[in-house]
């Protein structure tokens, strides 16, 4: 125990010759007490931070830092309303509230911004923002899943009438929208609009595709991330387009939006070509993977064909030596009967009389 709640002359030397060489608290606790009991949390621990601190010398400690609270000044929390009713989202308006600080996409200062828009008007969500507050839960049950399928392509399935090889499909879409990487993606969306066309894409390019690989689900994947990226480009260019009508009579402004716009469509005909040459690759890959599969089936089929051949030939020969058999025998048995000669040869008893 610290002796009246202070460090000794002794103790304070020790920790300015070894504070760069043990930076962690608990163990300069422990040297400088000769105590490993000790840690940072204790009385001498607190002393020490304390002597660093006012020395300005640097630590490091094993527990958690609890980051400061997040509290809003009144002309705060007017600005978080005003830009949020323009669309700016919650992390650009944090952003803009602590320029000191390092936002985090979903952390404490985004949150509590994205919550004070909500305590005045709980309905107000911005768009972009809509899916933060929820994560992406994949479908489990048939009704959901023949739901997902017929929103993306418009195929109705009767659950009491479901073939075979359809309830495969469905079962096999449960897996794959459960996918670790899938709901990773579907989650990082906080527009609950992108997140559903993620969803929905990604749906109906692959329901009906049980035997996709781990491969192909992950280019899947790519190919809807893209498409999303396609319409977010072409919002973008919208808005520009609409800025550039505005601004015909502002020639330096113009010149700058015809730039930004010009780079804009360039990055959305990179978009479009990546989305091309993903499905090219992944049709081209499952087609020859499907052919090569209809060439072993055919050679099955083939083999299963030339057995049943050679069965039915086997079962002719029996059934023609079967009926050589009986014709003989039968024969046999009128060669025996003298009276059906007799009559076959027209004498009767009468004719001898």
């Amino acid at each position: 125990m610290a002796e009246n709640n202070s460090l000794t002359e002794e103790q304070e030397q020790f920790i300015l010759n070894n504070h760069k060489l043990i930076k962690d608290l608990n163990l300069l606790t422990q040297k400088t007490f000769n105590n490993e009991d000790l840690d940072g949390r204790t009385i001498e621990g607190k002393l020490i931070r304390a002597f660093l601190v006012k020395n300005n010398l640097k630590y490091s400690t094993s527990r958690h830092v609890k980051v400061d609270s997040v509290e809003f000044t009144d002309s705060n929390k007017e600005f978080i309303i005003k830009s949020a009713e323009q669309g700016m989202s919650s992390f650009a308006i944090a952003e803009l509230l602590f320029p000191e600080r390092e936002i985090k996409k979903l952390g404490a200062e985004q949150r509590a911004v994205l919550e004070h828009v909500r305590s005045i008007n709980e309905n107000f969500i911005p768009s972009q923002e809509s899916g933060l507050l929820t994560c992406y839960s994949p479908p489990k049950t048939y009704p959901r899943l023949i739901k997902k399928v017929f929103d993306s392509t418009g195929f109705q399935l009767d659950e009491s009438k479901m073939s075979r090889g359809q309830r495969n499909c469905l079962d096999k879409l449960a897996i794959n929208l459960s996918n670790s990487r899938f709901v990773k993606i579907a989650n990082n969306y906080t527009s609950k609009d992108d997140r559903h066309l993620f969803e929905e894409e990604f749906t109906r390019l692959t329901w009906d595709k049980p035997d996709l690989t781990a491969d192909e689900l992950n280019l899947y994947m790519n190919v809807c991330k893209e498409i999303i990226n396609l319409e977010v480009i072409s919002k973008h260019l919208n808005k520009l387009n609409d800025l550039f009508d505005c601004a015909e009579e502002q020639n330096d402004m113009s010149v700058k939006l015809a730039e930004i716009i010009k780079a804009k469509s360039g990055e959305y005909h990179q978009c479009e070509g990546r989305i091309e040459a993903l499905t090219k690759k992944l049709q081209g890959d499952r087609s020859e993977r499907m052919k090569n599969r209809q060439r072993d089936n055919a050679s099955i089929l083939s083999l299963v064909q030339m057995f049943q051949d050679e069965e039915e030939r086997k079962n002719m020969v029996h059934i023609a030596e079967m009926q050589k058999k009986l014709v003989k025998e039968e024969s046999s048995k009128l060669e025996a009967m003298s009276s059906f000669k007799a009559r076959v040869l027209g004498i009767s008893q009468e004719d001898v009389i």
